[in-house]
């Protein structure tokens, strides 16, 4: 019979957990509704020479050296992401999801570009894999959850109106 934990091990734990699940629900949620918005311009950046070749060498880089490639700039802009939930926090809303925004799409460029291209590499290395694996069965359990909720619904609807009005001045310049 497996020795039970301590419960201060369990409380911390799920504590621990919340906070993960938590702060994977907000992420998926803002990448959710602002990659589509930006996916066209990705698209376009990645098909320019220079982007192609930075993305070449990218993938032909040892694992070790394509996860510090990912982890410099994912180190800066995730703290920049939870100062700015914090100051939306403290009464500076506007701010802090202005602030939170950048940040998003700022990583939607670069950890994300990088993790994209990268990700054959990155993928070799036993515990990243382990942990990318759980990270996704999380995020699509959240997703999953958070789409049956009416703010998920009522931030869809708006950011597919958002689309529409793109398409329409786009179509208008053409």
């Amino acid at each position: 019979m497996p020795q039970e934990r301590p419960l201060v091990f369990r409380v911390v734990r799920a504590v621990a957990r919340f906070i993960v699940t938590i702060a994977v629900v907000v992420y998926t949620i803002l990448d959710e509704l602002l990659f589509p918005l930006v996916r066209p311009l990705l698209r376009w950046l990645s098909g320019l020479r220079l982007f192609a070749a930075i993305g070449a060498i990218i993938a032909r880089l040892p694992p070790y050296v394509v996860l510090v490639l990912l982890a410099v700039p994912f180190a800066i802009i995730e703290p920049v992401k939870v100062f700015a939930l914090y100051w939306g926090a403290t009464g500076h809303v506007l701010q802090g999801t202005l602030i939170l925004i950048a940040a998003q799409i700022l990583s939607i460029f670069t950890c994300d570009r990088i993790y994209h291209v990268g990700r054959g590499q990155l993928m070799k290395i036993g515990w990243f894999r382990r942990l990318m694996t759980w990270l996704v069965s999380l995020r699509d359990k959240a997703l999953a959850w958070a789409r049956t909720t009416r703010i998920w619904q009522s931030a869809a609807g708006a950011v597919r109106s958002i689309r529409e009005w793109f398409r329409g001045v786009i179509a208008s310049l053409r």
